[in-house]
């Protein structure tokens, strides 16, 4: 009987990771990305329904609050709801292949960025050659590419967008030459294609390039990024003095300005980690905050002000318990597909990047981690390899689960590292890193992970059915690979 029962078992995986890979491939509408969404009340709302499937769709719903509206052809939701409330609305996508529907929750409050902000960021790559062509470029290639019906959402610019200085009134003002029709003109192009733009200032009266800053310029700044349309504002910590009560006391006074805005804008706290934010971004209005030090597209050996991939990770142990919905820890963005290439931070040919597994590990984590998924890798021309990391629907499930639970690293054996996090549907997800650069087996024991019958196993990278754990079961990893498995009780 237990012999008929590990078949069924097996079975059953097999078939539902079938079903799954069946429905993407022969274009049968299938939902992805957050279940839920928040936004302040009285302010815009803007989300796009993330799902594949063979074009054209037609989208519907069933209970949109007062206020929004549904485009039937692009699956944007747009409008104005002016009461607090959590509402259940049901969406559905149909095409000539297939029908589908979707629970999707509306959180109309005062929190925003309920699962970890996805999206891209200029810096990286680009830093003083951000312009509007660049953006409007990027905003095409995340929907082309698919992104966007996967649930990727921003578009950041990072520093370099300002103008010399700002205008008589003391408004911020962009480079006119790279951005010719204005910050507004380029946040209504965005936000055409269901995504949303943000933007870049710093708490000190220099940015890190030694642009003009946000200090105390804070109402001006969030009133005028409010009538541009901005949806996300990511605070740097240049040029300031490094006093814990000066990043509290700065950061709270633009984090109030923007509270204060008409719009629901996220709030990115970017001090590197100084005075433990983890502790206090939220008090401060804080979305999601930077735990360390800028990251660099290297393995390891990054110079001490900088963060290499493991470097970083290493910072994350311990953190899980001040992450949840709307307020995220964040270890920077991310480098897959970067292949060393960019200006920022030991660009330029310095550091050679990383290889494709080992970016799949980074992605892998960072999912695992909560951490906002921000590529800096040029959209525009991303290989194969990188696309499929990035594109991964499964693994990005497990970033934007509702439950919001930051994994925990529960062991470290012989070199292999063992991440749990428990998802919204009772199911639990594994990352099982090898840190070395050997090939490395593990027993995986239910034990370690404190889980007690049997479960049906799925591997999250290679789309198919990883076996039954039962007591154990035996994992092989290559040199610096990750094995995320989703362990669904049978």
């Amino acid at each position: 009987m237990k012999y008929f029962a590990f078949l069924t078992a097996l079975a059953i995986s097999i078939n539902l990771h079938s079903q799954n890979t069946s429905l993407l491939n022969e274009g049968i509408p299938v939902f992805h990305g957050a279940k839920v969404t928040g936004n302040l009340p009285n302010t815009d709302f803007l989300f796009t329904v993330p799902a594949t499937g063979e074009r054209p769709i037609t989208f519907t719903a069933e209970n949109l609050p007062k206020g929004l509206s549904l485009d039937p052809t692009t699956g944007i939701i747009r409008g104005v709801v002016k009461e607090k409330g959590s509402y259940a609305v049901k969406v559905f996508a149909t095409n000539v292949k297939g029908r589908a529907g979707e629970n999707l929750k509306i959180e109309i409050g005062d929190k925003l960025c309920l699962t970890p902000p996805m999206g891209w960021n200029s810096w990286n790559v680009f830093t003083n050659t951000l312009d509007e062509k660049l953006v409007m470029e990027t905003a095409d290639a995340m929907v082309s590419s698919g992104m966007r019906d996967l649930g990727y959402q921003y578009i950041n610019m990072d520093d370099y967008w300002h103008a010399v200085s700002r205008d008589a009134d003391g408004k911020p003002v962009a480079n006119a030459e790279k951005f010719p029709h204005g910050i507004k003109w380029l946040s209504d192009y965005v936000h055409s294609k269901g995504l949303k733009l943000g933007i870049y200032s710093d708490a000190g009266d220099k940015t890190c390039g030694k642009c003009f800053g946000g200090f105390q310029h804070e109402d001006i700044d969030a009133k005028v990024y409010a009538e541009w349309g901005i949806d996300l504002l990511k605070y740097d910590f240049c040029f300031v003095p490094w006093k814990k009560e000066e990043a509290l006391s700065r950061y709270k006074k633009m984090g109030d300005a923007l509270k204060g805005s008409g719009r629901s804008i996220v709030y990115s706290l970017c001090n590197w980690g100084l005075f433990n934010p983890w502790e206090w971004g939220e008090s401060v209005g804080g979305n999601y905050w930077r735990t360390t030090p800028d990251i660099i597209d290297t393995w390891n050996g990054a110079p001490f002000w900088y963060g290499s991939f493991t470097s970083i990770l290493k910072k994350q142990t311990k953190l899980d318990k001040y992450a949840g919905p709307g307020h995220w820890n964040d270890p920077d963005m991310m480098i897959v597909g970067n292949y060393g290439n960019g200006k920022a931070t030991g660009g330029g040919g310095k550091y050679k990047g990383m290889t494709d597994l080992e970016y799949q590990t980074h992605m892998s984590l960072w999912c695992m981690l909560n951490a906002p998924l921000l590529s800096s890798c040029d959209l525009r021309s991303m290989n194969e390899a990188t696309k499929n990391i990035l594109l991964n629907p499964e693994i990005l499930a497990i970033s934007q689960d509702e439950k919001g639970e930051q994994a925990k690293l529960v062991s470290k054996q012989n070199g292999v590292w063992l991440y749990k996090k428990n998802l919204n549907d009772g199911s639990v997800a594994v990352a099982v890193f090898n840190t070395t650069k050997s090939q490395k087996k593990l027993d995986l024991k239910s034990s370690l992970l404190g889980l007690q019958g049997t479960y049906v196993a799925s591997d999250v990278w290679q789309h198919k059915s990883a076996g039954i754990l039962k007591d154990k079961l035996e994992l092989t990893m290559k040199g610096h690979e990750t094995l995320v498995l989703k362990l669904e009780k049978n």
